[in-house]
């Protein structure tokens, strides 16, 4: 089994995401965020917080941002650099809502103007397995358009 494949089925195990952006002071800002739904590729991450968050205002100003997640019994972990957007479409917002969510919005729904759909797109990924760090590659076309986006 290659790498990337490695990554992806950690990925789709998960419970638990290390966000991490870059604040206006240059400092790393970190946050543990439950999986996104829909994971079934490695070179889309979504995720939920709210637009009115401290993270979600430094993402508009930097989209320089990474994801983590691991398996603590395996001691496995996957690490990957990239950048984040917020995501206005409410279709995709709407196909990312949990049911879960409706505790945090008031609206109680994917239209609440504080629910924040997150994207993440990595350039980048290291997976971590026992002592060993492998590298991998993301889909050239995701590379491409975040080449574009420059």
């Amino acid at each position: 089994m290659n790498t990337k494949t490695q990554a992806e089925r950690l990925h789709q195990a998960a419970d638990t995401f290390i966000i991490t952006c870059v604040d206006s002071d240059g400092y790393p800002m970190t946050k543990a965020v439950v999986p996104g739904r829909h994971r079934d590729r490695l070179n889309e991450l979504y995720f939920a917080t709210n637009t009115s968050s401290k993270f979600a205002n430094e993402i508009t100003k930097n989209p320089k941002a990474s994801v983590y997640f691991y398996d603590k019994i395996h001691f496995q972990g996957c690490f990957l650099k990239g950048k984040m957007e917020i995501v206005d479409d409410m279709a995709t917002k709407e196909k990312y809502w949990l049911e879960d969510y409706k505790e945090a919005y008031p609206q109680q729904s994917f239209a609440d103007p504080d629910f924040c759909l997150l994207k993440f797109t990595p350039q980048f990924g290291r997976f971590y397995t026992g002592e060993d760090a492998l590298d991998f590659e993301i889909p050239k076309s995701a590379k491409r358009r975040l080449d574009n986006e420059k």
